[in-house]
């Protein structure tokens, strides 16, 4: 058993490791929390949700350097991940009107929770990875994703990757128990 396991690695990025889903790292993405603001992103940690994490569209991302050079943990855990296609679609009216315009490859962006808002720009590496994850296995695609329009640290984050904002659209979201209307904004790249 290697580094990431018995996962195959798929492509490499900026010192980072995008690999097949395997269980332990499934359950371990599966069990992230992100906390105020950003709850809407927490995983459950339940057996449906470990199941949506290995349906094949969901691929995790390691750091094969260590984000943090006092500790080399990151390497063992998945520091993010990336979600592909549907699995990276919000679905709802609204978007899939937005999602025909183009021919984009969808792609989705998580990076583990200790390591957000940090300003290390370690999501602007899973980013990048995952704009080339996508140019490698899609190369004929642009790169599309969408994202919650109070989310400004990910905003802030795919306009320096080079994404602008191409459609927006509303859909009701459960926060907290609570139903709240969200605005999304679809990004693009045509690199």
């Amino acid at each position: 058993m290697g580094l990431y396991g018995d996962s195959f690695i798929i492509i490499e990025s900026d010192g980072l490791v995008v690999t097949e889903m395997s269980e332990p790292a499934a359950r371990a993405i599966s069990c992230w929390k992100y906390g105020p603001p950003y709850e809407m992103y927490d995983f459950d940690g339940d057996e449906e949700e470990l199941e949506q994490v290995m349906n094949g569209l969901h691929f995790p991302v390691y750091d094969s350097k260590g984000f943090d050079d006092s500790s080399r943990e990151s390497i063992a855990d998945p520091a993010g991940f990336i979600a592909v296609g549907p699995a990276a679609k919000i679905k709802c009216h609204g978007a899939e009107r937005i999602y025909r315009r183009s021919n984009s490859t969808d792609i989705a962006i998580g990076l583990k929770p200790e390591l957000c808002g940090l300003g290390k720009g370690y999501g602007l590496r899973l980013t990048g990875a995952a704009v080339n994850f996508a140019l490698q296995e899609f190369p004929d695609d642009g790169v599309r994703l969408s994202v919650a329009k109070d989310n400004l640290r990910a905003l802030k984050v795919y306009e320096e990757a080079g994404f602008v904002r191409t459609g927006r659209f509303k859909k009701w979201m459960r926060v907290k128990g609570r139903l709240k209307l969200k605005t999304f904004y679809v990004m693009e790249t045509g690199q």
